[in-house]
């Protein structure tokens, strides 16, 4: 399981680790499930903004080959925001406002040997 994850209390130095993140993210090899709990309003720049954006445009076809499954656990969880997210990928994805159903749907996902 590789996670994204961000707890408060909010940081300014939110957004830069959040690019970060996503670059790391890139260097996974292996098959994964991802977990993205992001419990906070993270202030990107418009230059995170960007980056964050490029980096979906530069990574999403070898993110469609390597993510076997991702929850996204918001406080704003809805399903407007569920249609928003699986429009944007191939792989199963779950919306959710519950940690601990995020956590079963992608169990179902890496117990199969396809997570790391």
């Amino acid at each position: 399981m590789v996670s994204l994850l961000a707890e408060t209390p909010a940081d300014p130095a939110d957004g830069g680790a959040y690019v970060e993140a996503l670059g790391r993210l890139s260097l996974e090899q292996e098959p994964f499930v991802l977990l993205v709990d992001i419990g906070i309003e993270i202030a990107l720049s418009d230059t995170q903004r960007k980056a964050q954006n490029l980096w979906y445009k530069a990574e999403h076809e070898r993110l469609e080959k390597v993510c076997r499954a991702c929850a996204l656990v918001r406080p704003a969880a809805d399903a407007n925001m569920q249609r928003v997210w699986q429009s944007l990928f191939g792989f199963p994805v779950l919306v959710t406002r519950s940690r601990a159903e995020a956590d079963a749907f992608l169990s179902g996902y890496a117990s199969k040997g396809h997570a790391k």
